[in-house]
């Protein structure tokens, strides 16, 4: 019989890998086929034109993303990603930032360890010191935490890799994507058999210090920690109202409260620099607004009190009235102190 190899070479690239892809078992002629079309479409994207190449990027991905991934088996995904990763790990350590960042995309699309590891290898600024590249590397990772194919531990590792680059991260918008996939980590719905409550806490767990830091980075004059913190406490409310494990509630309570009562001394700090810049004033309002907000309901069930509020903190900055901000920390940040976050 012939190698694969050898089969490859003898056979045209298909203008799809549909039919392959939902095979549980496959042939050497479908393994020659596979060959055939990741060395063509691999090519392409490496070397081809601007018209070409993101063409290729788009067929790369077909089989394995969307709605045509959802057929793809667990086999093929592995013969697959078996034979295109090499040819992406190239491209991640020598092409240009456009095809780098197509090459994270298709990364994130294949669904197997072997992509998970790859990506991994390219989350800080020392191995992966192109911001935009680690923007999408850390984007990328999302995809992969859904697919079960991808084994708890390997995904487990990763979070806790992602969340130990995010603190030290300099950048906002890498800083901005890595938490988001941290939030993916945290709301996961792997089911039991495939690690999701472990994946869970190690989502929270990470979240938790990477929003202290942030918030950290603000009071020490890196103002565009703003541009991370304020869309992030979002997802910080979401979570706490969309479970009911009443154990995750305390723990993320006691979590993430003492992070957000430092957001008062935090822009008391820097009054002068945000008022200084109106979209930095706004989201400075916006923050400790959100961050009220977010004590109480935090507070009110770890204490069963019924505390209310009604922060008016944006008007307050804008009008360079410190009272109010002041104010707040005397009753709102007073709350973080307290023995139930000790």
């Amino acid at each position: 019989m012939l190698s694969v190899a050898a089969l490859a070479g003898d056979v045209p690239a298909p203008t799809s890998l549909a039919g392959v892809a939902k095979k549980d078992v496959l042939s050497p002629a479908d393994e020659a086929a596979i060959t055939a079309f990741v060395e063509l479409h691999a090519t392409t994207l490496n070397t081809g034109d601007a018209t070409a190449w993101p063409k290729a990027r788009l067929k790369l991905l077909a089989d394995v993303s969307g709605v045509s991934g959802r057929r793809a088996t667990p086999l093929f995904r592995e013969i697959y990603a078996e034979t295109l990763i090499p040819r992406l790990k190239i491209m991640l350590a020598e092409s240009s930032t456009p095809r780098r960042i197509a090459a994270a995309q298709i990364t994130g699309g294949l669904g197997t360890d072997s992509a998970v590891s790859l990506l991994s290898r390219r989350i800080t600024p020392t191995q992966e010191p192109d911001e935009a590249v680690r923007v999408w590397t850390a984007a990328s990772i999302r995809p992969l935490i859904s697919q079960t194919n991808v084994t708890p531990s390997r995904l487990n590792r990763t979070i806790r890799n992602l969340g130990q680059a995010a603190v030290s991260e300099p950048s906002w918008p890498v800083l901005r994507q890595q938490l988001e996939t941290l939030v993916a980590a945290t709301v996961n719905t792997r089911g039991d058999e495939a690690g999701q409550d472990a994946l869970m806490k190690i989502g929270r767990e990470q979240q938790a210090a990477v929003f202290a830091k942030a918030i950290e980075r603000l009071q020490s004059g890196d103002l565009e920690m703003l541009l991370v913190i304020e869309p992030h406490m979002r997802r910080v409310q979401s979570q706490f109202l969309d479970q009911n494990d009443e154990q995750m509630l305390r723990d993320q309570a006691r979590d993430t409260v003492p992070s957000l009562g430092k957001l008062y001394d935090a822009v008391l700090t820097n009054w002068d620099a945000i008022r200084a810049n109106e979209r930095m004033s706004q989201l400075a309002g916006r923050t400790l607004e959100k961050s009220e907000v977010m004590i109480v309901l935090m507070d009110n069930h770890l204490s069963g009190k019924q505390q209310s509020s009604e922060p008016i903190y944006e008007q307050s900055i804008t009008k360079n009235d410190k009272a109010a901000v002041e104010a707040g920390k005397a009753k709102w940040g007073a709350i973080a102190n307290g023995r139930a976050y000790k």
